[in-house]
């Protein structure tokens, strides 16, 4: 009797297509955690924004002093650098940015 010769199977382009296509989409969520904003840095700013948007409409009605508006900036100025900080600080080992407390 004959003996049939096996040859090694290939890999279909379809596996392959498939293996590909596995690996693009894990590296897309990869670099969309990585590109995510920070919650902390997305709340504060968030905050600044509507407090310093009362304070404006509070000082175009006159119904706040030039010294309590010009301390509400300052606050908001304040808010704005503490959320650029969370969001663009220095990244500890675990990938969270910040102030380490």
């Amino acid at each position: 009797m004959s003996q049939k010769k096996y040859k090694k199977r290939k890999h279909s382009a379809t596996v392959n297509a498939k293996r590909q296509a596995e690996q693009e989409r894990i590296a897309d969520e990869k670099d969309r955690a990585r590109k995510r904003m920070d919650p902390t840095a997305r709340t504060l700013l968030l905050v600044d924004l509507v407090f310093l948007a009362v304070i404006s409409l509070l000082d175009m009605n006159q119904m706040l002093s030039a010294a309590v508006s010009t301390i509400a900036t300052i606050v908001g100025l304040i808010l704005l650098i503490a959320a650029l900080w969370f969001q663009f600080g220095k990244k500890d080992k675990f990938g969270r940015s910040g102030p380490k407390l």
